[in-house]
């Protein structure tokens, strides 16, 4: 409750002409308001916190916005960030002794992440971050070929980052073999000004390599992004030490 219940006092209270039985009705009705007091009653603006808390965490009563969605403040002061990015072309093989990093060139959504020069992932704020991958690996030889995928923070290899794919032969001429190349992990940063993530990626032959498909019809199905990498705040806590 919000509001005290009104508790009637006696007639005569307004008066200077007391009866004893006055005084233990309104004894009785002081004693009802404390009571409320210490039981029931809620300011109206707790109320109003505790409603607004209720609908934007998606409490019972109905259709609530979800608070998952932008992102509810942290103890450092900021919305969560996150980020989306796709690219849009193919990406092909430098060479079967060469190293490959996988670009970013079309930012779908984010907050406080972004990519610079088309690979490098940075952030606006230290902390550990989830990081999801995917990369649309197409193989046009005829044998199946490897194809490996792991992280580089600021150019320098993650340890233990490496997944290795086997991706099929193709199937007939013109019909090559395909894999979706996934991995995910945990990026922390402690220097947001110089430190960035960056994906990389080899294959055992130059017939290996990332595609990008356009739209298609009958029916009408979207384009496939050659990359697609997502990545989100876990924390603010980076093990430092």
């Amino acid at each position: 409750m919000s509001k005290i219940l009104n508790i009637r006092l006696p007639a005569s209270a307004t008066t200077t002409q007391f009866k004893p039985q006055d005084f233990n009705q309104l004894k009785e009705a002081v004693q009802q308001i404390v009571f409320q007091l210490n039981n029931s009653y809620t300011p109206i603006t707790s109320e109003n916190t505790l409603g607004a808390l209720s609908w934007m965490s998606g409490g019972s009563g109905g259709g609530a916005f979800s608070g998952h969605v932008r992102g509810f403040q942290d103890s450092v002061g900021m919305t969560k960030p996150y980020g989306m990015f796709m690219d849009d072309a193919d990406q092909s093989s430098a060479g079967v002794t060469s190293e490959n990093i996988v670009r970013m060139n079309t930012p779908i959504f984010g907050s406080c992440i972004r990519v610079e020069d088309d690979t490098k992932l940075y952030f606006d704020y230290p902390g550990q971050y989830q990081i999801n991958v995917s990369c649309q690996v197409v193989n046009q030889s005829n044998e199946i070929q490897e194809f490996e995928l792991w992280a580089k923070n600021t150019g320098i290899n993650y340890p233990l980052s490496n997944t290795r794919f086997d991706v099929p032969a193709r199937k007939s001429t013109g019909v090559w073999g395909h894999i979706a190349a996934a991995i995910s992990g945990i990026f922390t940063v402690t220097d947001p000004v110089t430190e960035y993530l960056e994906m990389a990626w080899w294959s055992e032959s130059t017939d290996v390599y990332i595609e990008h498909y356009a739209a298609r019809t009958s029916p009408t199905r979207p384009e496939i992004p050659s990359v697609i990498l997502t990545a989100h705040f876990l924390s603010a806590e980076t093990n430092d030490g």
